[in-house]
């Protein structure tokens, strides 16, 4: 499943930016082609027809396409993958790259910032005044 991220990243730099077309490059295109299954592929087309990017490398645990942070258990999935996984946000196929390690990523995640505790409001109890009986 790997290769054919990487291949989807190949064809992607291939067809973004638009070049003239020579055919050298549109035989490597449709080599590429050959390798990705027809619905994954669609998929893509879709996404560079509009003009975007349709395979994102996990960076530091954050998509390179929309900068929000991949679950962690997409993480580690990416490290040996066995299937093909969708950014949540930007639907771009995810890619780990191989000088990232899952390490890195979950390391380098921010930790929850402590908030501050808050003083505890005391009640007053009012106790009304005993009437005078005159």
């Amino acid at each position: 499943m790997k290769t054919m991220i990487q291949n989807l990243l190949a064809l992607q730099s291939l067809l973004l930016p638009p070049a003239p077309p020579s055919p050298e490059r549109q035989a490597k295109i449709a080599e590429l082609k050959k390798s990705v299954p027809p619905p994954v592929l669609t998929h893509f087309e879709r996404m560079v027809s509009r003009g975007k990017n349709g395979v994102a490398l996990v960076r530091h645990g954050v998509c390179s396409e929309c900068h929000i942070r991949v679950p962690v258990g997409t993480l580690a999935s990416l490290v040996t993958p066995h299937d093909v996984y969708l950014c949540d946000s930007c639907s771009c196929y995810l890619l780990l790259p191989p000088d990232e390690s899952l390490g890195d990523s979950i390391r380098t995640r921010a930790k929850p910032v402590a908030r501050p505790t808050r003083a505890k409001k005391t009640t007053a109890v009012i106790v009304p005044a005993p009437a005078d009986d005159l």
